[in-house]
């Protein structure tokens, strides 16, 4: 892609995964898939649990007046970390994929570390 952004107007959107910015302009970039790298990972730490759940597309509306959904059960907090800065609504203060690489391997090298010494 050659753009750092692409606009979509594609009427059907998957507002549960997708950035505030995607949903409201249509407008969709490196940053938007970060904000959706963060539901996905939410999704693997709840074992598949649907983004959001109770809520239906209105959840668009929480989300801009700053609603995110609660750390999951048995989620480690630098993990939750990880998910809150995916969501942040500035789409600029959203991480690049390269540093969550960094801080996703940090976490997994600090539980593969605490499990050996307490295993």
């Amino acid at each position: 892609m050659m753009d750092d952004f692409y606009f979509s107007d594609e009427k059907r959107i998957p507002y549960k995964w997708s950035a505030p910015e995607a949903i409201s302009h249509g407008r969709f970039s490196v940053k938007s898939d970060v904000w959706s790298f963060g539901i996905l990972l939410y999704e693997i730490v709840t074992h598949g649990q649907v983004p959001y759940p109770g809520m239906s597309n209105h959840v668009f509306m929480e989300v801009e007046k700053g609603y995110r959904m609660p750390c999951p059960d048995n989620c480690p907090q630098a993990v939750y970390a990880i998910m809150m800065s995916c969501w942040e609504k500035k789409a600029d203060a959203r991480p690049e994929f390269k540093q969550l690489v960094w801080k996703l391997d940090n976490c997994t090298n600090y539980e593969e570390q605490n499990s050996q010494e307490w295993g």
